[in-house]
């Protein structure tokens, strides 16, 4: 299960970082980022469930600090999908 949704997060995560969509990185430079915060969000995810506790996202202090905002179906999980959105919705909002 891990693999199928860290795929498009991967590929979704180069077009929803504000840096990348703002910055003149190459692209294997935004696949660095995608790939780094890959390896974040699965390190964090301790029981690999593709979704992160309050406090599995502590390990990631700025979804930690967003929790609430990015967690749209309140579950007190949020998902690659959610996490994604947020950065997109912060991205319109600059």
């Amino acid at each position: 299960m891990r693999n199928y949704l860290f795929v498009p997060f991967a590929l979704s995560l180069m077009l929803a970082l504000p840096a990348c969509a703002q910055s003149k990185l190459s692209t294997d430079q935004k696949q660095h980022l995608a790939d780094a915060m890959q390896r974040r969000f699965t390190a964090a995810d301790r029981d690999g469930d593709g979704m992160l506790t309050r406090d599995e996202a502590k390990a990631m202090p700025r979804i930690s600090s967003h929790f609430d905002e990015i967690d749209t179906n309140h579950d007190d999980k949020v998902t690659p999908t959610e996490i994604l959105a947020y950065f997109a919705a912060q991205r319109g909002r600059e």
